[in-house]
């Protein structure tokens, strides 16, 4: 009896040991170190395939991926949101392929980004039905449940790892969740989940992986930086959102926080190191995916072909008939007012307007026209010919005194200049050109008023424009900025799919120029 209690007497607080906190003591006091690489992307965007430059895709990042693997023992592999909306062949398979290459990869984990929300709910949950790896917010409720795992908690020989996933609340004002969503403060809900995983969880190790961005949109826009300053307790923020680059971490409140660019051109490459439980260093670099350095991975090729076949194909579809061509001349979107400029920007208002979206009005430039479109049958390829740059939408939010000085700026471009504007239908104005070819701009009207000096306006635009390109610098004063990630040349085509058809294209004027000079 007495070596029976005895028994029980040690086996007590070994089950006690097992049961509580410190169960791996002796294994977290061991003295001995060890390493997790941590491998990240975000913001990939539909962006399969490399691009034209060989930078990116997906095939030479699995080889990357398959090498990190191969020479090291612990590997986590995470994405930071915005799988969707980019590509025209991720756009048409509604991700699909993304997916399957996230898949084969052997991603641990990707946060839901404010672009997976720009379809149906329907769509999204038909996505995570597909994925092999699992998506994680630990804001974004249904009800009283999580729309997906708050997070994931991962086990290695010596270490317990939590990856905390967090959604930006900007994604209520732009992109459409379905009502039935609710999302919650980014800051406070890290702080109940860092919280949550270290007391109930035993994580030793806490990453959050979120799709926050480190660039302040608005003054109530919860950036990285801000949850690194207000939430103690987190060894490692994987950012996304912002597509910033970054050479090395940015280092908040002694927290590093990395992010990989965009479009998958990069996969961030750190390694954690890891000593009684808890970090000790973490190193961290931005590697460059190249077709050059990375010879695509044939598995993931692959995976593609059938889709890039059919995307292939799609470049015959016929998406609008006309009476009479689109015509363009010698670059005369960059002298006058032109039918292709008018659908252009309309449709991005249209694409605006249909994502919930108030906006004011669109202005692109003429040197993004780049053809004709034909009369007759117009096709995919006709249109991607015409908008062959791959430019996305933005959103500018501008005060009225600067939007005043935008048009300031679009009097003075030359006639047959990049810059030369195209606008929607809700902007009127006449361009009154000098003997020397100087212009000013006179009855400036937006949604038929003047501009009011007091309020703001949003205008979309293209991504090259909103960073100032062609010389419109005003647009680098908005206050609250929307990347779509959603390309131009998608959105014309959706938007002239809805024609009538036989359409005539026609001009109904919205820019009358006065004095000008057409090209000879």
């Amino acid at each position: 009896m007495k070596k029976r209690f005895g028994f029980i007497f040690i086996l007590v607080p070994v089950i006690v040991c097992l049961l509580f906190s410190g169960c791996t003591s002796t294994v977290k006091d061991n003295g001995k170190t060890y390493e997790l690489v941590v491998l990240n992307t975000n913001d990939t965007h539909g962006a399969d395939l490399a691009a034209n430059d060989g930078t990116g895709g997906f095939a030479s990042q699995a080889t990357f991926v398959k090498q990190v693997r191969a020479g090291n023992k612990n590997v986590l592999v995470l994405h930071a949101g915005d799988v969707n909306t980019g590509s025209s062949l991720s756009n048409m398979f509604d991700a699909e392929p993304d997916i399957k290459c996230l898949n084969a990869i052997g991603y641990d984990a990707v946060t839901l980004g404010n672009h997976e929300f720009d379809g149906t709910l329907e769509k999204l949950k038909k996505q995570i039905a597909l994925s092999k790896f699992q998506w994680i917010s630990a804001n974004i409720m249904q009800g009283k449940t999580y729309l997906v795992k708050p997070y994931i908690i991962k086990n290695y020989d010596g270490f317990r790892v939590a990856v905390i996933g967090l959604t930006t609340r900007r994604t209520l004002t732009i992109a459409s969740p379905d009502k039935s969503l609710t999302f919650t403060d980014e800051i406070e809900t890290a702080k109940k989940m860092v919280n949550l995983v270290r007391s109930k969880e035993h994580a030793d190790i806490v990453i959050v992986c979120g799709h926050l961005g480190d660039v302040a949109e608005t003054d109530e826009h919860e950036t990285s930086v801000k949850l690194a300053q207000n939430v103690p307790g987190i060894d490692l923020i994987i950012d996304g959102h912002s597509h910033s680059y970054f050479a090395e971490p940015k280092i908040v409140n002694g927290i590093p926080i990395v992010t990989a660019n965009v479009y998958g051109k990069y996969v961030g490459d750190g390694v954690m190191t890891i000593k009684n439980g808890r970090k000790v260093d973490f190193i961290w670099k931005p590697v460059e995916i190249t077709t050059k350095d990375f010879a695509p991975d044939p598995e993931i090729t692959k995976l593609l072909e059938p889709y890039v076949q059919k995307a292939d194909a799609s470049l015959k579809d016929i998406v609008l008939t006309t009476t009479a061509p689109f015509p363009f001349g010698q670059k005369l979107t960059r002298y006058q007012e032109m039918a292709s400029g008018d659908v252009l920007c309309d449709g991005m208002v249209a694409y605006c307007r249909n994502q919930g979206i108030c906006i004011d009005g669109a202005i692109a430039n003429g040197g993004g026209i780049r053809s004709e479109l034909p009369a007759g049958n117009v096709t995919r390829g006709d249109v991607l010919t015409m908008l062959p740059f791959d430019n996305v939408l933005f959103v500018l939010t501008l005060k009225g005194s600067d939007l005043v000085d935008l048009f300031d700026f679009i009097g003075s471009v030359k006639q047959g200049a990049g810059a030369w504007a195209q606008v929607s239908k809700e902007i009127k104005y006449t361009i009154v050109y000098d003997a020397q070819g100087n212009g000013t701009i006179s009855g400036l009207t937006i949604g038929g008023a003047p501009v009011d000096p007091d309020r703001t306006y949003k205008i979309a635009t293209n991504d090259y424009m909103a960073g100032g390109g062609d010389g419109y610098a005003a647009f680098k004063k908005s206050i609250d900025t929307f990347n779509s990630s959603m390309l131009l040349s998608s959105i014309f085509i959706d938007y002239v799919k809805s024609f009538k058809r036989d359409f005539t294209p026609v001009t109904d004027g919205r820019i009358t120029v006065t004095g000008g000079k057409l090209p000879e």
